[in-house]
């Protein structure tokens, strides 16, 4: 007689066959679902990004210095590329805002006697109430020196110039520095000739260093050591000697 060969039916086979192939179904779902997941975080996390840049630019395009400036310790113009912001500054504390202003980041090339030809202040004015600040190189340092200061014065509450893009980040600096310190903002426009397109790319830069600000452990801004704000020197009034007796 001849042997009938039987044919495998699909659910016939080899146990160990199908759970390999049970398992790979199943590490296939799994990469399926970490990839879906992880399009999902992507998406979510771009998505709070570009609606935080549109926060960002809508509260720089509409910030308005005070129409009313209430009581105030003292002015802090963070310099900037041009010479603006120092003349806003300038007119605030000569029209009497402020018992004295701090001008932080200041280049250390320029000499004091630039910045007060620039203000347009007088030598008694400049003298006794312009803090020139020497030691700051970026928006972290100012934020310290301006702690410092108005430590070192007793000041409670300050005016801020800084131009608008830039017043949010200086705020934060300023204020983790200070402990708390109170700010008016009075922020600046200026003039400029670049592109929409160079204007774009300044804006997204400066939101990214804001993350970046916001994102800072606590305990960096801690171990920063203390900066000393440096006034502007005063040229010492010579004392008049005696005259010898004959």
């Amino acid at each position: 007689m001849k042997s009938r060969d039987k044919k495998t039916k699909p659910g016939d086979q080899n146990p160990a066959q199908n759970s390999v192939k049970d398992v790979a179904k199943d590490g296939t779902r799994v990469k399926h679902a970490f990839y879906k997941l992880a399009q999902f975080l992507f998406g979510f996390a771009a998505t709070l990004l570009l609606a935080g840049f549109v926060v960002f630019f809508v509260m720089i395009s509409t910030a308005k210095p005070p129409k009313t400036i209430p009581k105030i310790d003292g002015i802090v113009v963070l310099t900037g590329a041009d010479g603006g912001r120092l003349k806003v500054g300038a007119k605030l504390l000569q029209s009497g805002h402020g018992e004295r202003m701090l001008i932080s980041g200041v280049n250390k090339t320029i000499k004091p006697a630039q910045i007060q030809m620039l203000l347009g202040m007088e030598n008694a004015k400049f003298s006794c109430c312009v803090d020139l600040d020497y030691e700051a190189e970026n928006t972290f340092d100012n934020g310290y020196e301006t702690a410092v200061w108005a430590r070192a014065l007793g000041y409670e509450k300050i005016l801020l110039v800084t131009s608008a893009y830039h017043m949010p980040r200086a705020k934060l600096e300023i204020r983790a520095a200070s402990d708390g310190i109170g700010i008016i903002a009075y922020p600046v426009y200026t003039q400029s000739s670049a592109s929409g397109w160079r204007k774009a790319r300044l804006f997204v830069r400066e939101y990214g260093k804001l993350l970046v600000s916001l994102a800072r452990e606590p305990g960096a801004r801690n171990q920063h050591e203390p900066l000393t704000a440096s006034p502007a020197p005063v040229e010492p009034t010579p004392t008049p000697q005696p005259k010898e007796q004959d």
